[in-house]
């Protein structure tokens, strides 16, 4: 059952924009560029957030902060290794029944949920207003019904990102107009529709407007049904600045950086100086993404009630990586993989694209997954280095592609090998698709996140400066007086206190 608007009690907006980097959000507030988060920091408090039990010496460790693995630590307050997720696609047993959403709508407390990581499947007891999953879903399902149209061109947009955003086809164009009915601007239906014809004419730095069209899309569409049912707690997801961070920070900070050539520059410039001045396109996408946060910020300041709380959160941080020698991870796409993978043996599965070339693999069972997984770890490219991080969970495998530098290959075409069987052999390039341009890693997770408490009409403060992400999920409870769960261990919540 659906419930109307409510208007008695608590009022709590989270708005999870994941990974906003504190450095960024103070450097652009003290520019004087982001008004909305400068009242929230000036009236609110902020606290830094933690992962338990993260060790950031371990080798690639940033593997183990993924937004899908700490983003339910978020929402539950389970530790990751309590919850065991590590990729998308993954069955979220685990966390249903758990997740703050849950435990309010129990208690009759009226939920909205927009695009929250892993919260599929949409599920209520009666108290939801309306429940879009995240647009890495395994199915477009959602409600209210209407907004099916939206999940299913997000799902397609986000499994075909480096394909046109999605464009296309006409069935694609088609969703996006049905669209227009659950709030969709036409100003923004003409952008999408724009985007590949001004990428072709205009070059390379307009691409990453398509991180932003996908949140433009996506607020427009949550605060129409925002406003149409005020829920008592709301959430919405949206992942435009961690997408700009991951890509760009050399580009906006390119003192923090070598002046050198990573491998993958090499392919593309001549020199240093070359590169620079490409990159001198790309140096204001970090701050768009920070403007667009702020004026979604601005938009919800208004329309929560008065008494009403907003939750800024990031689940995570971020910190730059330097692809001369910190990271080598530059855009790819895994292609013709079934043929890849029946090659190897694998049989009655099915594959689902992530954030490609992230991919999740269903098989049969548990024990067919398990077989999988040796043949699958046994692909290589260079001795010793496994062409996927692999993980099983069931009958699921959840690979991570882990691109090989040539510079170690000695200049000879990179050969797909497996150590189960020395015949094998594959074309690389037939299987890993490589970007056409310079889009490679510049940054990426740091555990160090944060967290802003605001509440209208109120002022908000913290003993705390730091707080594990643990904690996030009690003191949302306790702001409607519901005590921590019995899988809960709160170290510092509640986090916040509000006073007239």
């Amino acid at each position: 059952m659906i419930q109307a608007g409510h208007s008695l009690g608590t009022s709590v907006l989270f708005l999870e924009v994941n990974e906003a980097e504190r450095h960024f959000l103070e450097k652009l507030v003290g520019q004087g560029k982001l008004p909305a988060f400068a009242r929230l920091l000036s009236e609110g408090a902020i606290v830094n957030t933690r992962v338990p039990g993260w060790n950031a010496k371990k080798d690639r460790s940033w593997r183990e902060i993924s937004p899908w693995i700490i983003w339910p630590s978020v929402y539950t307050g389970l530790a990751p290794e309590e919850h065991g997720i590590v990729g998308f696609g993954q069955d979220t047993s685990a966390l249903r029944e758990r997740c703050v959403w849950d435990v309010l709508d129990r208690a009759g407390i009226p939920i909205g949920i927009f695009g929250c990581l892993m919260s599929y499947p949409p599920r209520s007891t009666g108290s939801a207003c309306f429940y879009v999953p995240e647009t890495l879903a395994d199915e477009s399902e959602c409600f209210p019904r209407s907004a099916r149209p939206v999940q299913e061109f997000n799902l397609y947009a986000a499994r075909n990102y480096s394909e046109g955003f999605g464009l296309k086809g006409a069935n694609a164009l088609g969703l996006l107009l049905k669209a227009t009915t659950v709030g969709v601007s036409l100003g923004t239906v003409a952008r999408s529709v724009a985007q590949i014809p001004a990428e072709k004419l205009l070059g390379a730095h307009r691409e990453p407007e398509r991180a932003m069209l996908h949140s433009y899309l996506s607020f427009e569409v949550f605060h129409k049904l925002y406003r149409r049912h005020r829920p008592a707690y709301t959430a919405v997801h949206l992942n435009h600045t961690a997408y700009m961070l991951h890509r760009y920070w050399r580009a906006a900070e390119p003192q923090r950086f070598q002046d050198r050539l990573s491998e993958t520059d090499q392919r593309f410039f001549a020199s240093v100086e070359a590169r620079k001045r490409y990159e001198q396109k790309f140096e204001h996408w970090i701050e768009t993404s920070f403007r667009f946060s702020d004026r979604v910020l601005a938009r919800m300041i208004d329309e929560v009630p008065d008494g009403g709380w907003i939750l800024f959160g990031t689940g995570l941080g971020a910190r730059p990586f330097d692809p001369c020698d910190e990271i080598h991870n530059p855009v790819v796409r895994l292609v013709r993989e079934r043929e890849l993978f029946d090659a190897i043996g694998l049989t009655d599965y099915t594959v689902l694209h992530q954030m490609n070339p992230d991919l999740t693999v269903n098989c049969a069972n548990t024990a067919a997954a398990g077989a999988a997984l040796e043949k699958v770890s046994a692909l290589h490219v260079l001795p010793g280095e496994s062409l996927f991080t692999a993980q099983q969970r069931g009958r699921q495998l959840f690979l991570e592609l882990n691109m090989p530098r040539r510079s170690r290959a000695g200049g000879a075409p990179l050969r797909i090998r497996s150590s189960l069987n020395p015949a094998f052999q594959a074309d690389f390039a037939r299987h890993i698709s490589e970007h056409w341009n310079n889009d490679q890693s510049t940054a990426h997770h740091n555990d160090a996140g944060l967290l802003i408490g605001w509440r209208k009409g109120h002022r908000v403060s913290s003993p705390h400066t730091s707080v594990a992400v643990t904690d996030i999920a009690p003191t949302v409870l306790s702001l409607y007086g519901i005590a921590p769960q019995a899988w809960h261990r709160p170290e510092r919540a509640p986090i916040f206190q509000s006073s007239k």
